[in-house]
């Protein structure tokens, strides 16, 4: 029988340098270490995982590796879907067969089954949609960040299934400190873009706006934002663009803008986090759900200024904080 070193494995996009993964990955480790599951108890899957090592202090395998996958489960407790929306097929159906597969196998190999600040969708095909819900069938408890997943999955039986916000909203509390010298230093227009097909006619319809403003800086949270970025410099007057790699830099940015627009989820989720006024291009439905909980103007066919978002609760998430601390003293979580 193998031996269980590990409390808990964690899989979700990580490792491909996406700002938001990452700030999930890091959201769901001080989560865990929050429950009393230290670093040390803890594997993640990623597809880098020697900067997910040295980035986090965390042992780390490669996702795509099913010898590796296979040893992570057998090692460890619980499989723990760490935020994001992992099942969904706008980037195509392998996404879904790929997760389902790895469910089926950690309940295969006995392994205990947990999701946290997770979104579902869009899922455009049946079979995507049928392998998703029974994969969710098979988990413990899902904590989810929107509305719509939660009706999605509510019906399920023998699930525990709770309702809350992104989970990055947890590493907001140590960077808010002193709200009055941040809003004496307000000076930057941040824009992010992202690919997407309706990109050029947002570029096309809305650049006379953008460059209405001062100071525009553009802000990419991945690889590809940046390569967007750039190409839209024949469009937009910008005076930088940057590249966030983490939460402090996101820090550094944001507490210095006055205004931001942008297309990524995360995006919104930072600039609601340090009180940014903010307006959203919805190329995906997560991105609309989040604006419409937020109360965020939405950028589609009409040019909207960006305003302030829906103050953070200071209990965000508390019932999920409740679960896992729950999961790491008893070793099961109430029904």
């Amino acid at each position: 029988m193998n031996k269980k070193i590990y409390k808990a494995a964690l899989i979700g996009y990580y490792g491909f340098g996406n700002l938001g993964d990452e700030l999930l990955l890091r959201a769901s480790i001080e989560l865990l270490e929050h429950s009393g599951i230290s670093r040390a108890q803890i594997i993640v899957l990623s597809n880098k995982p020697d900067e997910t090592e040295k980035n986090f202090n965390v042992r780390s395998l490669s996702r795509w590796s099913i010898k590796n996958i296979t040893g992570a489960l057998k090692m460890s407790e619980c499989l723990i879907f760490g935020g994001g929306g992992i099942f969904q097929d706008s980037t195509g159906f392998k996404s879904c067969l790929w997760y389902w597969l790895i469910v089926r196998l950690a309940k295969f190999l006995g392994v205990r089954l947990i999701a946290i600040g997770q979104s579902i969708g869009e899922l455009n095909y049946f079979a995507s949609r049928l392998m998703t819900l029974n994969a969710f069938k098979l988990f413990e408890f899902v904590h989810v960040r929107d509305k719509r997943t939660y009706e999605l999955l509510r019906p399920i039986k023998n699930i525990r299934v709770i309702i809350g916000d992104d989970i990055v909203f947890n590493l907001a509390d140590s960077y808010i400190k002193n709200e009055c010298a941040i809003e004496n230093q307000r000076g930057k227009f941040l824009l992010n873009l992202r690919p997407c097909g309706e990109l050029k006619n947002f570029l096309d319809s809305f650049s006379e706006n953008i460059n209405a403003h001062e100071n525009i800086t553009g802000v990419a949270l991945s690889d590809d934002d940046e390569e967007i970025l750039k190409s839209a410099e024949n469009k937009i007057n910008f005076s930088e663009i940057v590249r966030i790699k983490n939460f402090d830099e996101a820090y550094e940015i944001f507490t210095r803008a006055y205004s931001a627009v942008g297309m990524r989820l995360h995006f919104g989720i930072l600039s609601r986090i340090f009180k940014t006024p903010v307006a959203l291009i919805p190329y995906d439905v997560k991105v609309k759900l989040f604006a419409c909980d937020s109360n965020i103007p939405l950028i589609i066919n009409k040019w909207h200024e960006p305003a302030q978002a829906k103050i953070i609760p200071s209990d965000i998430n508390n019932a999920l904080k409740i679960a896992m601390i729950e999961f790491a003293h008893d070793g099961q979580t109430s029904n």
